[in-house]
């Protein structure tokens, strides 16, 4: 049973029966009649109920936007408070991956939960400032010895910058 359901698998031009939806979709037909209760239309209430396909694949899709949360810049999803929050600055630090993100690792400032957001490396700065943080005077032109300055975000030091 998984917990996303792929739409891709839906043909949107078929009638599906509530067992054919369940098999189709790896889920229980009790699932499926839920869904039914729930809202998702079916053709007429004749038995076996019939579902449209375009109908279902649009209900699937609406359903899992709902359980979206749009983080603005600066915030990060934390799964304990179940919603969007800022982390402490205190414990924000950002690890460089390829491609020019970032990984943004920090805790939930209410509860202490660590969480992680992959964010562009262009905005590093923008989300530091927007955090509360201070960046160091001339920070491009530093020449990094082995340590990292203090309240910089950076998780480690570069091997271009230990020259």
């Amino acid at each position: 049973m998984s917990s996303r359901n792929n739409t891709n698998r839906i043909k949107i031009h078929r009638s599906y029966t509530a067992m054919d939806v369940s098999e189709t979709l790896g889920v229980h037909p009790k699932t499926v009649r839920n869904w039914i209760r729930a809202g998702l239309p079916v053709i007429d209430e004749a038995r076996p109920l019939l579902i449209q396909g375009a109908d279902l694949k649009l209900y699937l899709q609406q359903k899992r936007k709902t359980y979206l949360h749009r983080c603005e810049l600066n915030e990060m999803f934390c799964f304990k408070c179940k919603r969007p929050k800022e982390p402490s600055i205190d414990s924000v630090e950002f690890i460089a991956k390829p491609g020019g993100m970032a990984q943004m690792t920090g805790r939930c400032y209410e509860c202490g939960q660590w969480a992680n957001k992959y964010v562009s490396w262009r905005d590093v700065n923008q989300i530091w400032t927007e955090l509360g943080g201070k960046l160091p005077i001339a920070e491009k032109h530093l020449i990094l010895r082995g340590q990292k300055p203090l309240n910089y975000p950076l998780a480690k030091v570069f091997n271009d910058e230990k020259k």
